[in-house]
């Protein structure tokens, strides 16, 4: 899988993270409440025109990634959110 830099990111999911930045923002927090740690998902797919967003706590992470990479990305994001967007076979990560 190949994960891209955010200079990279399709128009599409760039104008739909946009539109709904406050909800997403909503999404997330709450996800933080309850789990303390994790991140938002989207699930996109141009041709559907579909983006399913949902939140990824801890266990569901390490399953998708390695937990050493999960902390270094913590580490790397400091206090900002983090987003990551599947794409076809293309994975972004979002620091907000």
């Amino acid at each position: 899988m190949n994960i891209q830099n955010i200079n990279s990111l399709p128009d599409y999911i760039d104008k739909f993270i946009k539109f709904n930045h406050d909800k997403l923002i909503e999404i997330y927090n709450e996800g933080i409440n309850m789990h303390n740690e994790g991140l938002l998902y989207f699930q996109c797919n141009k041709d559907e025109n579909k983006v399913d967003v949902f939140f990824l706590h801890r266990e569901k992470i390490i399953e998708m990634i390695t937990e050493e990479t999960w902390e270094q990305l913590k580490i790397d994001a400091g206090d900002k959110k983090i987003f990551l967007i599947k794409e076809s076979d293309r994975m972004f990560i979002l620091k907000i």
